[in-house]
């Protein structure tokens, strides 16, 4: 007797699952719909979901084809065929979840070139998808990358490797910044410095000039001239004729760390004027009233 007739269905993962109640059906069609769109690769076919040791698996498959040879674009033969995986994705309760592809080796009966096949978005020499990488890279933005290369178990250097990859193509082209902070930084401490603009809100770095007079900050501040309203810097002269001169209807703000430094100053210079109004008479010290 066949399964079907004792009331069993085949699902979309090579799986039989037994039906007991309409809806049953509907929540694997659900399930599965679910499954596509976490995977996110419309031209595969999902054949099943397994699990090795802490690691899933989704084992997918392409509908029948030929690859054109990549020389003269006839038709080639399979030689050999073997399974890569690559990490696709993170879920909450699994972790990172891998895809598994048959990557085949061709050879032209035309030309006789061989090649492996591959697939978009899909480095063969890489350990995960571009779509994860880009993922991961997106994730260091507002924390750290030491913290999301522990929260997904990678090494650090990966993650650093991924994040300066694609972190570039994170960037708006188009530089409107309505409040920006400027600073000084050593290229080399003591020889070489520079002057860097940044986005007070996203910490979005637009310009970086050499040299730390008011020439280099007047050019690093020309690239948001047009639209700033709030620069915030310190105290230094060059600071102030920069943001003066350059973007004379923007707001200057002093950065409270020197606000803070200045009252610390003031309130040592008064500690000291009160001690120096003191007189000592051997070891008894008469203070000022």
């Amino acid at each position: 007797m066949h399964r079907e007739n004792r009331g069993y269905k085949k699902c979309e993962f090579s799986c039989m699952v037994k039906v007991t109640k309409p809806n049953h059906w509907r929540k694997i069609r659900m399930y599965s719909q679910f499954i596509k769109e976490l995977i996110d690769l419309p031209d595969v076919l999902i054949q099943k979901v397994r699990k090795e040791e802490e690691r899933w698996i989704f084992e997918l498959s392409l509908p029948e084809q030929c690859p054109l040879c990549p020389v003269c674009l006839k038709r080639t033969i399979k030689m050999t065929c073997k399974k890569k995986q690559w990490m696709h994705g993170y879920a909450q309760r699994i972790g990172i979840f891998w895809i598994e592809l048959p990557v085949e080796r061709r050879r032209c009966g035309t030309c006789g070139m061989t090649f492996s096949t591959s697939y978009p978005a899909i480095s063969p020499r890489s350990v995960a998808t571009d779509a994860f990488q880009q993922w991961v890279a997106q994730s260091c933005i507002g924390t750290s990358i030491q913290a999301v290369s522990r929260m997904l178990k990678l090494p650090y250097t990966t993650v650093e490797r991924w994040f300066y990859t694609h972190a570039p193509s994170f960037l708006s082209n188009d530089i409107q910044p309505k409040a920006v902070c400027v600073d000084e930084f050593a290229f080399r401490k003591g020889h070489d410095y520079g002057v860097a603009i940044m986005d007070a809100e996203t910490g979005e770095v637009y310009a970086i000039e050499a040299g730390k007079n008011e020439e280099a900050i007047g050019r690093a501040l020309a690239h948001v001239s047009r639209s700033v309203q709030v620069v915030v810097s310190d105290l230094a002269p060059a600071m102030k004729k920069a943001i003066q001169r350059v973007c004379p209807e923007a707001t200057h703000v002093v950065d409270y760390f020197h606000v803070i430094q200045l009252f610390t100053d003031a309130l040592e210079r008064c500690r000291k004027y009160v001690d120096k109004g003191g007189k000592k008479h051997g070891n008894v010290r008469y203070q000022a009233c």
